[in-house]
């Protein structure tokens, strides 16, 4: 046979091949379009509403498919309460899920925009119309669709000088009802006692991860209080993020590869880009009395802040468990890395971390350090209440993800525990499914119900971890022991529609946080506040959310027996699982909030501008909030 005949059977052979495999490709296609269409999502609709001659006119588009009008006749019924029947009765009839309705501005309550969102799930959008050019209701929800992506998730949007433009979505009174008289009090004098001045926040990203989610909720309520607040973000770039990722971020907490050092070409590429981004920012440094830097990537941007504005206050947050005895240990990678920071970091007037002294490198003044937890919002997509029929329309949507990854739905009939974070080394994945393996084999030896594992988290564009862990943990799940029984692990990275996430975890028999290091993780926070007891690791900030063996169990780092044998007691004994369920409800910390959030921060502020400096030495700030409040605002 001839080298050319050769050939050519080869490429016939690899073409039948590639055919076949195409072949079976859209069957497997098909049978997902087929698991999808079974699960009867409803379809994504925009509302534009308007109030002519006493007639409720409104606009509807159907995923971009079309625009159609109606018109109702209100009869002297309240605007607010037509709008929310009509939506969802609607809903209802054609099985469909609004996303976004557009208001015009004078026409409805002025509570309308937050009962869309609180009781309807839906985002208000307010429609961009001038006295001169006032636009129709079609105009109008076509304005409002161009906000979301293909996918009906919000397009974050940005200025030129990457402010991030934060929804509007509730009202002072939904803050108020989620803390005491007193703290709201405390927040609206610091608040007033801030006008004429300007608070600045920048960081890596407007979306992913706890310090983009904080600042969303922090910038709506401050806004909300009338404080001339504003968030800027960095241009991003990924051969830096990948360095602020693997050579900062994941060095200083100790969990990269011992190998892993920062080199002078990652400096000056650091240093390259945080120019940059003070050149684009320097207008804003100008014009701001005080501006917080959150964690390292935006480090640099002090020394240029100080040189366009040094009446400026400057607070440094670190989010992150910083490896502190390492840090200031000379040879160590974290030594490398703290050293090249620390440069930027000194400058400025605070240093504001977790409340975890071991968080602190030694070389930071005592005088600088205060304490600050991570928190979360109570009325986010994340945290806000949601409707039976409201869970039901998002786990169809997680599930739609499972599908399209080739995995099967959850079962519905059957509990799950759910551990959410996103796909980091950090975050003890691995320790995860060996303690649900464990936890499977008590089970069956007892012929008892066996529950499902969900893993799942959102991605960010600052963090080139996300998909190498996501694609480990799968390509662990086809090998021995996992692969017997990988139909009953769940493992999603999930696109940024935050009642998902708030669905999984209202909707979990146990939630789990098996980080192996932790800054503050507000996951755990969030799952006490829907009344799920929460296994953990004693690692970082998590003990300070834990009341240990009454809202949950805190477990020594690997040992996963002990985390199965919690998982079997809450899941086998009734009375157990409801004194804790109880427990986490009802001792959830409400300091770990956004109102005491926006404390600290207005406190900072007032007292660094009226006094110069604060005395730190590791005082809680909320704490002095509290104490001194009252002399600060007479």
């Amino acid at each position: 046979m001839t080298n050319t005949t050769t050939k050519k059977l080869i490429t016939e052979e690899v073409s039948i091949s590639t055919l076949e495999e195409t072949d079976g490709m859209k069957q497997e296609k098909k049978s997902q379009a087929a698991q999808i269409a079974e699960l009867a999502l409803p379809t994504a609709s925009y509302a534009g509403l308007q109030l002519q001659d006493g007639n409720l006119h409104i606009a509807e588009d159907i995923t971009g498919q079309s625009i159609d009008s109606y018109e109702k006749a209100l009869l002297n019924a309240d605007s607010s309460e037509a709008v929310l029947t009509w939506l969802k009765q609607v809903a209802d009839e054609r099985n469909l899920q609004f996303v976004a309705a557009a208001l015009r501005e004078g026409d409805f309550a002025a509570d309308l925009g937050a009962k869309l969102w609180m009781q309807a799930d839906i985002v208000p959008v307010k429609a961009h119309t001038t006295a001169d050019k006032p636009l129709s209701p079609e105009e109008m929800v076509q304005d409002a669709r161009l906000q979301f992506d293909q996918n009906n998730l919000v397009e974050i949007a940005l200025t030129p000088e990457r402010e991030v433009v934060v929804s509007e979505l509730v009202t002072l009174d939904d803050y108020r009802a989620s803390v005491t008289s007193e703290d709201f009090e405390i927040a609206t004098q610091l608040a007033k006692k801030f006008a004429g001045k300007k608070l600045v926040f920048i960081n890596a990203t407007p979306q992913g991860g706890g310090v983009a989610l904080m600042r969303h909720a922090l910038i709506r309520l401050l806004r909300l209080l009338g404080v001339d607040v504003h968030w800027h973000v960095l241009l991003p770039k990924k051969e830096v993020f990948d360095i602020t990722k693997t050579k900062i971020h994941n060095v200083l907490q100790n969990v990269a590869s011992p190998s892993t050092r920062l080199t002078e070409d990652d400096k000056q590429i650091y240093l390259d880009w945080s120019k940059e981004n003070a050149e684009l920012l320097e207008p804003v440094f100008k014009q701001t009395d005080v501006i917080v830097i959150d964690d390292p990537q935006p480090a640099g941007l002090i020394p240029y802040i100080q040189q366009a504005n040094p009446d400026c206050k400057i607070l440094y947050r670190s989010h992150i468990q910083i490896v502190a005895e390492l840090a200031t240990k000379e040879g160590t990678p974290q030594h490398t890395t703290w050293s090249f920071l620390w440069d930027f970091i000194r400058r400025a007037d605070l240093f504001i971390s977790h409340p975890m002294k071991m968080f602190v490198p030694d070389n930071v003044p005592d005088e600088k350090v205060m304490y600050m937890p991570a928190t979360t919002d109570p009325v986010d997509g994340l945290n806000k209440p949601l409707s039976e029929q409201q869970m039901e329309t998002y786990l169809k949507h997680f599930n739609q993800i499972l599908i399209q990854e080739g995995q099967t739905p959850l079962d519905s009939q059957r509990p799950y525990i759910v551990q959410i974070a996103r796909f980091d080394p950090s975050k003890g994945i691995p320790d995860v499914m060996d303690a649900y393996r464990q936890l499977r084999q008590k089970l069956e030896a007892e012929h008892k119900t066996i529950p499902q594992l969900v893993i799942a988290g959102n991605g960010s564009i600052d963090d080139p971890d996300g998909v190498p862990v996501y694609s480990l943990i799968k390509r662990t799940l086809q090998t021995e022991p996992y692969s017997h029984f990988a139909d009953d692990i769940k493992v999603a990275r999930l696109p940024h529609r935050d009642q998902v996430l708030n669905t999984l975890l209202r909707k979990s028999a146990v939630v789990l946080q098996l980080s192996i290091k932790e800054g503050f993780e507000v996951k755990v926070t969030e799952a006490l506040l829907k009344a799920k007891p929460v296994v953990a690791y004693r690692v970082g900030g998590i003990p300070l959310q834990i009341q240990d063996q009454i809202t949950g169990y805190l477990v020594e780092t690997g040992n996963t027996a002990q985390v199965a044998q919690h998982l079997y007691n809450l899941l086998t004994d009734d009375l157990l699982y409801q004194s804790m369920s109880s427990a986490a409800a009802t001792l959830a910390n409400r300091d770990y909030l956004t109102v005491s959030n926006a404390i600290c921060w207005l406190y900072l502020a007032l007292e660094l501008l009226e006094n110069e400096q604060v005395e730190g030495n590791y005082q809680w700030v909320k704490a002095l909030a509290q104490q001194n409040t009252e002399e600060l605002v007479a």
